[in-house]
């Protein structure tokens, strides 16, 4: 008993360093980026482009007062504000609300891109 609480003094009194080395496969990082952006590839219907900021606001207004479930995104390329509505992750469900959109709005075309998560309700 007493070499017990001899050793058990005796390795209190050391300090011990210990190093953990961890390896990881590359790809949970770039998983891991990935899953913080939220974002995938998939497609948006562009319905406007015009260098009048408010004329695309109005448009984008219009567009939300028919459809206030979908998601709206106006970016400036200069010297047009472009508008392109949805998150779509297919081509085909892009296209058919394309079609649905048709003379309703004087332009929709599909363009690939970067996507937010689709909505669930």
């Amino acid at each position: 008993m007493i070499k017990l609480i001899f050793l058990l003094i005796l390795l209190s009194s050391f300090s011990l360093i210990s190093q953990v080395n961890i390896r990881q496969d590359l790809r949970i990082d770039s998983y891991l980026v990935q899953k913080k952006n939220k974002t995938i590839s998939g497609y948006r219907v562009q319905i406007c482009f015009d260098p009048d900021k408010k004329l695309v606001e109005e448009v984008r207004n219009r567009f939300v007062s028919s459809y206030p479930k979908i998601d709206t995104y106006m970016n400036f390329d200069a010297p047009y504000f472009n508008l392109k509505v949805g998150d779509f992750r297919t081509q085909i469900e892009a296209q058919s609300f394309a079609e649905k959109l048709q003379g309703a709005y004087t332009l929709n075309i599909v363009h690939r891109e970067q996507i937010n998560l689709p909505r669930v309700d």
